[in-house]
């Protein structure tokens, strides 16, 4: 890669950028669309790549830095050259970046880039080879109990006559509650009711449609007042309307400056309207900045499809 003159941000050769292309090891840099001519000189509207060309992972020779958030702020989770191999599998190496308090991070990458293991690191299900995680200053031992997770699958048994109300202070004891205190119910209904729930609270959640479930395992995670938020794949599974409610969900979260959250989803909207910043995973942060300034860059295109959902994680009690 050539030198990048002072106060630019990195560029990739032609070459580089090509690499972009399709997902497939026969497919060619000309199937991912991208042009021979130099950007200056293209008219009309550039092409996204948004085919299956652009699901390539991106090929990146250092990392793209775009606005940082400033070095000064209390952060939340501070994530510091994390690696995690598997055997002679390499899944994460050399991760950093850090979340301040009150800011909206989207995570996202290809399938197998190492967004579970990365989620499963934070919430202490795994531990990292080298490097460290902490949040809120403490390591993740002690600090996991100030992490609120919405997970990507909801697993709960069908068959048994659970309400949303009992699901969430479930959760506050971990354990079931045979009987439910007064300030246990008003607790779990102020939740459903910022999450727009509080119709179905005591509803079973067998009945309930993937949109409702979402808004309930919503509650569940802000009752216990979480200092970071962790939404995984908020939106997978959910019918068109549903997922334009908790896309507004998130944007009310977004908003706050009291709470840090961290949303890995493929949904440009969810990206667009939530997103103070992306973190673009692939083994190592391949890019970390503003929305605006990544979606603006040609060769980090495959950012706009974020290839799909990835594998979920299971959680004892969930």
């Amino acid at each position: 890669m050539s030198s990048t003159p002072p106060g630019e941000r990195p560029r990739l050769s032609g070459s580089e950028a090509n690499e972009t292309g399709g997902s497939e090891p026969n497919e060619t840099s000309a199937a991912s669309g991208t042009e021979s001519v130099p950007p200056a000189e293209r008219s009309g509207p550039r092409s996204m790549g948004l085919g299956p060309a652009s699901r390539k992972p991106v090929v990146r020779t250092t990392p793209f830095l775009g606005t940082l958030p400033p070095d000064d702020a209390p952060r939340v989770l501070d994530i510091r050259n994390v690696g995690k191999r598997f055997g002679d599998k390499v899944v994460l190496e050399n991760v950093t970046f850090h979340l301040p308090i009150g800011e909206f991070l989207c995570l996202c990458g290809p399938n197998g880039a190492g967004k579970s293991t990365l989620l499963k690191a934070i919430l202490g299900l795994i531990h990292p080879d080298t490097g460290t995680i902490t949040i809120s200053g403490l390591p993740v031992e002690k600090g996991r109990s100030k992490v609120g997770y919405v997970p990507q699958r909801k697993a709960f048994d069908r068959d048994f006559p659970a309400s949303p109300i009992e699901v969430i202070v479930a959760n506050l004891r971990g354990r079931w509650p045979l009987r439910i205190r007064d300030d246990e119910r008003e607790l779990a209904m102020a939740m459903l009711e910022r999450t727009g729930a509080t119709d179905i609270a005591n509803s079973r959640m067998r009945d309930l449609s993937g949109g409702e479930t979402q808004r309930v395992f919503l509650a569940r995670a802000l009752a216990t007042k979480p200092e970071l938020l962790i939404l995984d794949e908020p939106t997978a599974g959910v019918d068109v309307g549903g997922r334009a409610a908790i896309i507004d969900l998130m944007a009310e979260i977004s908003a706050s400056d009291s709470i840090a959250a961290i949303l890995v989803t493929h949904n440009l909207q969810a990206i667009a309207r939530c997103a103070e910043r992306v973190v673009y995973l692939e083994k190592t942060v391949k890019a970390w900045g503003l929305w605006s300034e990544l979606s603006s860059e040609r060769e980090l295109t495959a950012i706009q499809i974020a290839s799909g959902d990835h594998q979920a994680i299971q959680l004892d009690g969930d």
